[in-house]
């Protein structure tokens, strides 16, 4: 693993503050505008940026944007988000330490305007983990996409362990099952109880992935993302083809824009 660049106060942020890892993937050394925003209002929030990169790609491009707060760490391209976050936890163990932790992966387009009420209700949240969306599907879990861990939960040996036996898998299944779904059954069995900006059921039906059927919706209620594979494939989601026309209307953005350089953005980035 190698520092490609580390901000002046992204180390002294860490520590008892806000921190935020993102796993990412890219062909391309350019940074997309999905990214370069979501670090862009993670910094400005306050928050420590980690970009946890698997990206083969030469040194990154960033445009303008202020790194003071960011650090970018370059990982061999294995083991998905949970592995890019595993990597992470390990390289920078005060980050288990952290009043907040937001653990999230590049698998979303936008944010197309401010998450300043998602963040708002972490910070408010009596749970210790929380995320944007859950769903019941296979099981009640929070999804991946994005990950908020309060007041040092994951210092908890149970969690600790978690994060340090997660094993680099290939296959983005056994990932889902052994991450994702894994992580929901530890905190069940530990008794630690979830939050979510949209609780399973709030958005689709319980078993439904609110991402991909309840896009709409969710754009609807001011959550500004789409996934980035019902761009891609909009014939796996209800009016699929319409993601643009929407974004327009709601958000006065276009997606092109958007999905600029995502040619070079393939399956390591797709989480969650």
């Amino acid at each position: 693993m190698v520092e490609e660049r580390v901000g002046g106060e992204f180390a002294a942020a860490v520590a008892g503050g806000k921190a935020a890892v993102i796993a990412h993937w890219s062909r391309s050394p350019q940074v997309t505008l999905s990214v370069r925003a979501l670090v862009g209002q993670l910094s400005a929030a306050g928050y420590a940026v980690l970009l946890s990169s698997s990206s083969p790609a030469g040194p990154l491009v960033w445009g303008d944007l202020d790194l003071s707060r960011v650090a970018v760490l370059r990982k061999p391209n294995v083991g998905y988000d949970f592995g890019s976050w595993a990597v992470a936890l390990d390289r920078y163990p005060d980050l288990a330490a952290a009043d907040t932790l937001v653990l999230t992966n590049d698998s979303m387009v936008g944010p197309f305007a401010s998450i300043a009420p998602q963040l708002d209700l972490l910070a408010s949240s009596t749970t210790d983990v929380w995320g944007m969306t859950e769903t019941a599907q296979f099981t009640r879990h929070i999804q991946s996409y994005f990950l908020g861990f309060r007041r040092g939960v994951l210092r908890r040996p149970a969690l600790a362990a978690f994060w340090r036996d997660v094993r680099h898998y290939d296959d983005k299944q056994l990932v889902i099952h052994r991450g994702e779904l894994a992580l929901a059954t530890l905190l069940h069995r530990e008794g630690i109880p979830l939050g979510a900006a949209f609780p399973a059921g709030s958005v689709v039906g319980l078993a439904d992935n609110p991402t991909i059927i309840g896009w709409r919706r969710l754009l609807e209620a001011g959550f500004p993302f789409v996934k980035r594979e019902v761009v891609r494939s909009p014939h796996l989601a209800p009016d699929g083809d319409r993601v643009a026309e929407v974004v327009r209307d709601l958000y006065d953005v276009d997606v092109a824009d958007w999905m600029e350089h995502d040619e070079a953005h393939g399956e390591g980035g797709e989480h969650g």
